[in-house]
């Protein structure tokens, strides 16, 4: 049978290391980001779609 340990395991190594301000930041930074770049590709594509020989 295996033996009990009382390390964590590598899922709770990630959450805990999620759980420090800094990661924090830079999750955030990184969302905000994505979402920055979603939000100018859908201009773009209403833009497109709106007006076709814009660009």
């Amino acid at each position: 049978m295996a033996e009990c340990d009382d390390r964590p395991n590598l899922v709770e190594r990630a959450v805990m290391k999620l759980g420090e301000p800094k990661n924090q930041a830079r999750l955030l930074q990184v969302a905000w980001r994505i979402s920055l770049l979603m939000m100018v590709i859908g201009f773009i594509i209403i833009i497109k779609t709106i007006s076709p020989n814009f660009m």
